[in-house]
């Protein structure tokens, strides 16, 4: 009679009622993994290895790069020491050496630990998953766990369980932090001291907001979160998110023509420092790290304010570079005012990505009054600032002299690439306004012509008819 329950439960859609705490039971008492194992060991043994993944691949570089070395009269520890440094540096850490402090992110290095966090927080969802009963709604009943396909369990539409969401970001964000923390603890030396307090601080900030996109793409929940936000909110974002995608593919596209236009001088400077195979090798890595910051300080440079240098700046009308480090990129810095026909290159950048957003407005609001499409666009101008500011803050810091820093200001490239875009933006959205009430229809992306060519075709037609009551 206890199966008869199960059996019409199944021919109804449902599965028997069973509590995780039981189904954990059988499953060890089949031979499986102990519950406290799969709950808590594995999680964090997961997140500790995908973290130590970067170290490791740091590591390796800087101890190959030392090996060749044989002018260098430093030890293994050192070098080893040097290593960990870097990689604290990359999860935002500040270390404090004898000549000064050193704070800067290189951009390129902090991907490593937005991936780990990332690739933890979705393999533990995924296997979590599995493991969900079927009223959470994530997995339909009858469906064995085993033929669930990862990220593609979730309905569209359906909530994400928030309870386990959290509880497996926390889970990943403390272990990578205490992880970070103890190496910061282990590698501490008075010739380079890291500041436990920023190393926390950045670890637990790279930490969370990987293992948030990790956790939701394992539950598959990306896509529902997205669309349960209100239109006025994701109007904006994807707005912002356009225009600064253009600002930083521009940007990217210009550094890749000036590297490539001032090619002899960068390895005439990588020849003057005579490093070498091996050496040369570590030193393109380190120029592959900083890159992306290069990439936002000419970004910074094309809106307008520019750049610092230690003690010198770098902007459009002013060149007054000071001492910078030994890397041979840095050749390809202009070497005074840009000439007067270079500020109209500059500025299609932000025109273009002005209209980039305009246009995303218009395609994503649907049909609403003029003035909430303003206020759209001046919401994803604004928004687009903030990114560009928090972006430029982060490609800036210290690199061990007092005298200051290097990158650029980040609420000064904020404010520029805000103001640039609400003035571009509402421009771009007034003309098509005026457009959409001349053609005596609601403007949308592409209809211009479409409404042209009724207009032309209602003339011709009113002609035909005036034709032929005169011949009548």
């Amino acid at each position: 009679m206890r199966n008869s329950g199960a059996f019409t439960g199944a021919v109804r859609g449902r599965e028997p009622a069973a509590d995780a705490a039981g189904t954990a039971d059988a499953e060890q008492a089949a031979g499986g993994p102990p519950r406290a194992w799969r709950r808590l060991g594995r999680p964090v043994v997961s997140a500790v290895t995908t973290s130590a993944v970067g170290l490791v691949v740091i590591e390796l570089v800087v101890l190959v790069v030392w090996g060749t070395d044989t002018s260098s009269s430093a030890g293994p520890d050192t070098a080893a020491r040097v290593g960990a440094d870097l990689w604290l540096l990359a999860h935002g850490a500040t270390i404090h050496l004898p000549g000064g402090t050193v704070d800067f992110l290189p951009v390129g290095l902090a991907l490593l630990p937005l991936l780990a966090a990332t690739t933890a927080a979705h393999r533990l969802a995924t296997g979590n998953l599995e493991r969900l009963p079927p009223a959470r709604g994530l997995r339909p009943a009858g469906l064995r766990p085993s033929s669930l396909r990862p990220g593609r369990s979730a309905r569209a539409g359906t909530p994400p369980p928030w309870r386990a969401l959290g509880r497996d970001v926390a889970l990943v964000a403390v272990t990578q932090t205490v992880f970070v923390l103890l190496v910061a603890l282990v590698v501490s030396a008075p010739a380079a001291r890291p500041d436990l307090l920023t190393v926390v601080v950045g670890a637990l900030s790279f930490s969370v907001t990987g293992a948030s996109v990790g956790a939701l793409s394992g539950y598959g929940a990306l896509r529902s979160v997205w669309r349960a936000l209100p239109g006025m909110v994701r109007v904006p974002v994807t707005a912002a998110f356009t225009s600064f995608t253009a600002l930083l593919g521009a940007s990217a596209f210009g550094v890749a023509l000036v590297l490539a236009a001032t090619l002899p001088e960068i390895a005439a400077a990588d020849r003057g420092l005579g490093t070498g195979v091996v050496g040369g090798v570590g030193l393109a890595a380190v120029q592959l790290a900083v890159l992306p910051n290069l990439v936002i300080w000419a970004l910074a440079y094309t809106l307008g304010p520019g750049f610092g240098t230690g003690g010198g700046f770098v902007r459009p009308d002013a060149v007054h570079p000071a001492m910078l480090p030994d890397l041979p990129v840095f050749a390809a810095l202009p070497p005074g005012p840009l000439p007067r026909p270079g500020w109209l290159v500059l500025a299609l950048v932000p025109v273009v990505a002005g209209i980039m957003l305009a246009v995303s407005v218009r395609r994503c609001a649907g049909q609403i009054s003029h003035r909430r499409r303003l206020a759209a666009v001046l919401a994803a101008a604004g928004l687009s600032g903030v990114l560009m500011m928090f972006t430029a803050h982060l490609s800036a810091g210290r690199l061990g002299d007092a005298s200051g820093r290097f990158g650029p200001t980040g609420w000064s490239v904020g404010l520029a690439a805000a103001g640039e875009l609400a003035v571009v933006g509402v421009v771009v959205c007034c003309l098509a306004e005026m457009v959409a009430r001349r053609a005596g229809q609601p403007f949308e992306v592409g209809s211009v012509r479409s409404a042209s060519l009724k207009r032309r075709l209602h003339s011709s037609s009113a002609w035909g008819d005036r034709a032929s009551r005169r011949h009548s």
